[in-house]
């Protein structure tokens, strides 16, 4: 990479994105800080914070990997940026990033007779991952974000459309946090360089898949008892 003037968007959007997983950090702090002392209007107040820090987070490490300039060059960003969520974008992005490094065209479909053996699976485990685990986080982030923490409203809030979810215990939320943030680190290396992309597939795959295993947070009960006795000690 070359020398990067400080104005560059790329430093900026990183500046902003140390400074949403310094957030993330206190919020998972102040979290579990109100489960140790059983406190449950900071339990419930704080859980909404991590559950929005984490849709944050996904957001500011979109703007990250799209600015990189290792990556997309200045009309794919534009391309990317006319998409109108922020999970067609992310969806955009690894798309992008395959037909670029496999120079499939646009309108061939990303298939393995366009790229190498193994890459197919490896775009549709990708794309898979962002429409389970990141569309949810997107759409919580929202919610939180424009104040429909008990009743949610259509698009136009113009009615209420249902009660809004109860929010993620503090290990369902620390898991799906872990799980966006090694997805972004999978899709940043896909975009920069695919060799890399294939030696560190597997090894981050695997994180994600244990993350996976316990993302509903089932074990929450144990883990509330074990931190309140630790505090009684």
């Amino acid at each position: 990479m070359a020398v990067l003037q400080a104005g560059h968007p790329f430093r900026r959007h990183s500046d902003n994105l140390r400074a949403v997983k310094a957030g993330l950090k206190q919020a998972e702090r102040a979290h579990k800080s109100a489960v140790r002392r059983a406190d449950a209007a900071a339990t419930g107040f704080t859980a909404r914070i991590h559950q929005l820090m984490i849709g944050l987070l996904a957001e500011a490490q979109l703007r990250v990997i799209v600015n990189d300039p290792d990556g997309f060059n200045d009309k794919e960003r534009r391309l990317l940026m006319q998409e109108r969520s922020q999970l067609d974008r992310w969806l955009r992005t690894v798309e992008f990033a395959v037909r670029r490094h496999y120079q499939v065209p646009l309108h061939c479909e990303i298939d393995d007779v366009g790229t190498a053996p193994g890459v197919t699976a490896q775009y549709d485990a990708l794309i898979d991952i962002l429409k389970n685990d990141l569309d949810s986080v997107i759409q919580d982030r929202n919610n939180l974000a424009h104040a429909q923490w008990v009743w949610l409203l259509n698009s136009k809030e113009s009615e209420i459309t249902g009660p809004a979810a109860q929010p993620f215990n503090y290990l369902a939320s620390k898991r799906r946090g872990g799980v966006i943030n090694e997805t972004a680190g999978l899709v940043h290396v896909l975009v920069v360089s695919e060799p890399t992309f294939q030696r560190d597939y597997t090894r981050i795959y695997r994180k994600i898949t244990a993350l996976h295993a316990t993302i509903d947070g089932s074990d929450y009960q144990k883990f509330v008892s074990e931190l309140q006795s630790r505090r009684r000690d």
